[in-house]
């Protein structure tokens, strides 16, 4: 039986994919997906249309791929924070994460998250383990708190669900309107119904 042919250069260049990845992730946190080309992708970071090719096969293969290392980089970053990880309650945790995520670096996620739901509509079947994850990490770090906080465990995907929901939407609000104040009012709103587990 015979092995598949692989092509020298994919090999010998393979370890530029992670340098590539991080330089496109920039460029789509920049400019968007709504007129995204490829040929312009590979133009403003430095290599050939053939070289992103070889590396990302189409423009979906590639805003899968930005998006995978939006979500794990931020996983990264919020796993390393001393004052997330340390949060005494739920309530800490969430306004802690929240003034993280009004960063402008890191806003630039949501504009692109809702860029994509809302100009290409994020069709269901499209990368489910991607969708589910770009929701399930965040279920699962709130649920682990808020049990840990005393709420019952069948009660907290649902909470956790209600949080992310808040979070998310008042990120858009605040894109849309960049009143900071309100939005951080509205957030110390929804905390409180954490001080008391049902």
């Amino acid at each position: 039986m015979s092995t598949p042919r692989v092509d020298g250069r994919t090999l010998r260049f393979q370890h530029r994919r992670p340098e590539l990845l991080a330089a496109a992730t920039e460029y789509i946190l920049e400019h968007g997906v709504s007129d995204l080309s490829l040929r312009p992708v590979a133009q403003a970071i430095g290599v050939t249309h053939a070289t992103l090719l070889r590396h990302f096969s189409s423009k979906d293969e590639l805003i899968m791929a930005v998006l995978e290392k939006i979500r794990t980089d931020l996983a990264t970053r919020l796993a390393s924070d001393p004052e997330l990880n340390g949060a005494p309650s739920t309530a800490a945790l969430v306004k802690a994460a929240w003034i993280r995520l009004c960063e402008p670096q890191e806003q630039r996620q949501f504009l692109l998250l809702f860029e994509l739901v809302g100009h290409h509509g994020w069709k269901p079947g499209r990368d489910t383990d991607l969708a589910q994850s770009i929701v399930q990490d965040w279920i699962d770090v709130l649920v682990d708190r808020l049990t840990l906080d005393g709420w019952p465990r069948e009660d907290a995907p649902a909470l956790a669900t209600l949080l992310l929901a808040q979070v998310r939407g008042l990120q858009l609000d605040l894109l849309v309107s960049g009143d900071r104040a309100r939005a951080d009012r509205a957030i110390d709103f929804a905390v409180r119904m954490l001080d008391h587990p049902a």
